[in-house]
């Protein structure tokens, strides 16, 4: 029996299963539950919202799955704060096997809907509603974890980046993502104080208080949990403040239909943003992080 089938096993055998969704919430704190809540309400729209099809993005997460396309083809991987399940299909075409993890139930079924509608191989993917800072798993079980857009929800960062590493083999990938930077967090406050811009009545508490990362921040994160960096990437520019300008637009005009740049345009936006962002200083401008860890 495979590792995969022996996780899945377990889980069956000792956890609440829901309909094919497997459930391990223990003890949550107010502050997950209100992150739960909130996810739960959004869900529907994730990839709209983070216009996820836009050639900006499709760059950038392809740029952090070549990472995980290294691994053997049997690798279990492990994505926590999985939404709307975006970065998976790519994945499980590879023949990857993949365990979909969020605290949010609804962004899990949703998943789980999206992946069995757009794919025949349903006997890939485990879906499991977890807090991240605790998972059902085994010391050194998987080969990768990826989160995005993820890491800066958690209320414990070390204790969560603590307890992914617990669950990754030696030698396994650990990717945080799209993180947001300081400059984007003072920035995204508009977001929260203007009511016009509002367009969900509740809201994420991780993104009202979290002050984004720094290039520091995420050295010390990793020295205090003895990983290995392998690569640490600036991402977006220019991209950015065209991203969230069209962003403030569709909601100060309350339009039908976000605004789309078109695709020649955005790929010289991101070639631009791809030289500017090695130049000292004008890179301090970057809007999000990719980090690639290692286990040792």
């Amino acid at each position: 029996m495979s590792k995969f089938e022996n996780i899945r096993n377990t889980f069956k055998d000792n956890l609440e299963n829901h309909q094919g969704i497997f459930i391990y919430l223990p003890g949550l704190t107010d502050w997950q539950k209100k992150e739960a809540k909130f996810h739960d309400q959004i869900i529907a729209d994730e990839k709209e919202v983070h216009q996820l099809n836009s050639l900006r993005n499709i760059f950038y997460h392809h740029y952090f799955k070549k990472w995980l396309y290294k691994l053997p083809a049997d690798s279990v991987i492990l994505e926590i704060g999985a939404g709307s399940g975006y970065d998976i299909l790519p994945l499980v075409k590879k023949g990857y096997q993949l365990i979909e993890s969020d605290i949010s139930y609804q962004s899990v079924r949703f998943t789980k809907e999206q992946i069995e509608q757009n794919t025949t191989a349903k006997n890939q993917v485990i879906y499991l509603v977890s807090d991240g800072q605790n998972l059902p798993l085994e010391n050194n079980s998987l080969e990768a974890v990826f989160l995005v857009a993820a890491f800066h929800h958690f209320q414990d960062q070390n204790r969560a980046l603590a307890e992914i590493k617990r669950v990754t083999q030696k030698e396994g990938l650990i990717i945080l993502a799209m993180e947001p930077t300081k400059f984007l967090m003072k920035f995204g406050k508009f977001f929260t104080k203007i009511k016009r811009l509002k367009i969900y009545k509740d809201s994420s508490l991780a993104d009202e208080t979290h002050q984004g990362y720094s290039k520091k921040n995420f050295k010390l994160l990793i020295k205090k949990n003895n990983l290995e960096l392998l690569k640490i990437k600036r991402v977006w520019l220019t991209l950015g403040f065209i991203h969230y300008g069209l962003e403030i637009l569709f909601r100060f005009l309350k339009l039908k239909k976000r605004l789309k740049l078109p695709r020649v345009l955005e790929m010289i936006f991101l070639v631009l943003d791809e030289i500017l962002l090695k130049i000292p200083l004008l890179n301090c401008l970057n809007w999000h992080w990719i980090v690639i860890l290692k286990k040792n």
